[in-house]
């Protein structure tokens, strides 16, 4: 097993190949997120939304599709941009490569952040929060959605057939530890929600979706620990004889500056 740290995955490799079937969002899990976010974005037609670490675009699309809003997808690989442009772009949507720490859009430009599975991948986590900051308008929003160290029990399916997964997961930083980094650029912590999602329809569903090991913790977990879980999994989709959903429970922390929270 190899250990997790911001930047050993290589998203210009097969990662950015495999991400958009391996990572796709469920009708269900959609609706669900778009639940989440719509409270946190204006209606204003000049509204903005930024997609900080948008891979494959899945995310920027569907808030371009969704709201009456400009929707910006930052992305330092070059080979996600490539794939997330390769699916056309809405009038709203645009990508931009550019880095969590050196963001490139000017002073109070967006009211929304979105980061997705991308907070554990963030090199210097201080300047990055330093530029949410520097581009937030005033009254704005972050939205950090994802898996952290302390919080491992959304993922049953998984960890039960992987169990050296949780074991790269637990090296991803804490939600203490995220709050703290946020506190010190004068962010305050709006709101902590803990969202159920219907990642797939059945087993052989996911097992179709993490044959493609477009997750980091798949991906980092030996081969030949990967292919005995792949196989179990593949075993027990083989003889389900009614689909059972695979539901996975993920943290969604929303972040705004402490004079500005409403």
């Amino acid at each position: 097993m190899n250990r997790f740290f911001p930047g050993v995955i290589d998203y210009d490799g097969r990662m950015s190949a495999n991400y958009p079937s391996g990572r796709t969002l469920s009708t269900e899990a959609a609706r669900i997120w778009l639940e989440s976010v719509s409270p946190f974005v204006p209606t204003a037609n000049d509204a903005r939304i930024v997609d900080l670490g948008s891979g494959s675009g899945r995310f920027s699309t569907l808030f371009a599709k969704s709201f009456r809003a400009h929707v910006v997808g930052i992305e330092p690989s070059m080979r996600m941009l490539a794939t997330a442009r390769s699916g056309g772009q809405a009038a709203n949507l645009a990508y931009v490569a550019g880095a969590a720490e050196r963001v490139p859009l000017i002073n109070e430009s967006c009211d929304v952040v979105w980061l997705s599975h991308v907070w554990h991948h963030v090199r210097d986590r201080q300047a990055c929060v330093h530029e949410l900051r520097r581009i937030l308008r005033r009254a704005g929003y972050v939205l950090v959605r994802g898996t952290f160290g302390d919080r491992l029990d959304g993922f049953p399916t998984m960890f039960h057939y992987w169990p050296a997964a949780r074991d790269i997961c637990r090296q991803l930083p804490t939600v203490g530890e995220t709050i703290s980094t946020f506190a010190a650029d004068g962010f305050v912590i709006h709101e902590h929600r803990r969202v159920r999602q219907m990642t797939c329809g059945s087993l052989q569903e996911f097992a179709g979706r993490t044959k493609l090991r477009a997750d980091s913790a798949l991906a980092l977990i030996s081969d030949a620990e990967f292919l005995q879980g792949q196989a179990a999994l593949e075993d027990a989709a083989s003889v389900q004889q009614v689909p059972d959903p695979v539901a996975e429970t993920i943290e969604l922390l929303v972040f705004c500056a402490a004079r500005e929270c409403r």
